[in-house]
Formats: structure tokens, sequence, C-alpha cells
């Protein structure tokens, strides 16, 4: 029994002195530099790069303090902030200082972006049931043809839509159309353009009704391709020509819904973000 009182009180004996050995003064610049070389020549190799990466990580600690709380640290650098945090630590202080701070900004980090997964995955939803209701004004039919736009005109090709309303109510109001043309090749996007207008009572899209759009082929699209003239009419395989063509609204109206507007942010966007949260996660972990 004796024997073993012997060892705890030389254990405490021992953590005492480790504990009061050396400290770091954060009095000022000239205090610091003189204290820091006092410590380090109690320290090996291994402990001295341990300190001065712990050094830099209570600077960081600074920092953010002063990015959380700047009316409390006004008129405080970053460097005197941290001579305040170091005041009268020793070297396992400090250490365990810098270790306590990684590990909580480290938790606060992966809290923050749990948060912001679930944020995410709330949008998402919202997103995919708002991009589910303006699709029900679907794209049925997709084509080429010719035609002039004034009677003196030569022909040109023009673009052939057909959208069907699979609502179960009339479509009225605003509504906006959106086409991009892409190389087929490069994926590049040769041609972009909105066109909108207002269906008012005297022409609603009652429900399983067609909407046509006939206008000329946008521009650029046009000069993309030098197989016109011999093309034939109308023209539903557009890869000859390097087009893919895209259409869909971007804007809807129902007299009981509202507008109803596409998203801006689609569902691969949503995910790819969560995607990157959740490794960022994991490397934090």
């Amino acid at each position: 029994m004796k024997n073993s009182y012997t060892v705890l009180m030389l254990f405490l004996i021992i953590t005492l002195f480790a504990a009061c050995g050396p400290t770091i003064s954060g009095k000022d610049e000239k205090a610091f530099k003189s204290s820091k070389a006092k410590m380090e020549e109690k320290l090996d190799k291994e402990e001295r790069e341990n300190l001065e990466k712990a050094l830099r990580i209570i600077v960081v600690k600074a920092m953010k303090e002063k990015w959380n709380s700047p009316e409390k640290y006004e008129g405080k650098s970053f460097d005197k902030i941290s001579m305040e945090i170091i005041d009268g630590k020793s070297y396992s202080a400090i250490i365990s200082y810098a270790e306590d701070f990684l590990k909580a900004d480290r938790d606060e980090k992966i809290t923050n972006k749990t948060a912001e997964i679930d944020s995410l995955e709330k949008d998402k939803l919202k997103a995919v049931k708002i991009t589910q209701q303006i699709d029900a004004f679907k794209l049925t039919k997709i084509s080429i043809s010719e035609d002039v736009f004034f009677s003196d005109d030569p022909k040109q090709p023009f673009l052939d839509l057909t959208f069907t309303n699979t609502f179960k109510e009339n479509l009225i109001g605003e509504y906006m159309l959106y086409i991009n043309i892409y190389s087929k090749k490069t994926g590049e996007l040769i041609a972009s353009e909105g066109q909108g207008g207002t269906w008012n009572d005297d022409y609603v899209l009652k429900p399983n009704e067609n909407f046509d759009y006939h206008q000329p082929l946008l521009h650029n699209a046009v000069q993309h391709s030098n197989l016109w003239k011999t093309a034939k009419y109308p023209i539903t395989d557009f890869s000859p020509y390097d087009l893919v063509i895209k259409a869909y609204a971007t804007k809807i109206t129902t007299k009981k819904g509202g507008t109803i507007e596409r998203p801006k942010a689609d569902v691969t966007y949503f995910d790819a973000e969560i995607k990157k949260l959740n490794e960022e996660i994991k490397a934090l972990k």
C-alpha cells in the first residue's frame, strides 16, 4: 500500500513539474521570442516542430475569433490576439489548446456541412416538384421545316415545336419557352433564345391540347451547316447537320396555381453539391 502511494505521489510530482515547465510570454514580441527560445531548449526536434504547428493553429484561432467577434477585438491584430491566448501557457498547454481548437473547429465544420446538406435536400425536393409541374407542359414533337417569313422572302429553315398540355387544368397567362441548340460533335452551345407571351381569356390551352411553335431556325444554327439547300423537309434527324435541339418551358401559368417558373438549379446541381459536401465531411472525420 505504501509503495502504491509512493508511486502515485511520484507520478503527480512529475506531472506537476511538466505542467510548470517553461511558459510563453505574450507580453510583447521581444518577450515572446525570448520565452519561446527558452522553451525550445527543453524540447526535442519533434516537440519543437509540434510547437510551431500549434502556434500557427492558434493564429488561425485568432483570425476566426476576430472574424466572429469583430467588435470584441476591434483594434487588435491577429498577432496580438494570439499573444493573449498563449500568454503564460506551457508547452503541453499550448499543444492541448491547439488540439482542442482543431477538434472543435472540425466538429463545427461537420455540423455546418451536415446542416447545409439537409437544406440542399429540401431545396432539391422543392425543385423536383416544381420541375415536374412545369414539365407537364410537355414537348411532344420537334422538327425543322422550310418556310418564308414574308411572302417575298427566300425559303429558310423553320423550327417546329409542339408542346402538349398534360396538366389537368387550363394554361392561361404568361409563358416562356427556351430553345438551346448544341453541336452534336462537341457539345458546344451554338444558339440560345427565349420566347414567350401571354395566353389571355381568348386563348386558353386546355388539358391535352397542343401549342405549336413555328419560327425561323436560330441564325447561328442555320450558319452551322451548309446542307440546308439539299435538305429534304421536314427534318426529324438533326445529326447530319451536327445539331442537338432542346426546348422546354421556363414559365407557365395556371388559373389555380398561378405562375410556375423553372428552378435555376436542377437536380444534377443539388446532387453534385451534396456529393461534394459528403466527401468533405468524410475527409474531416
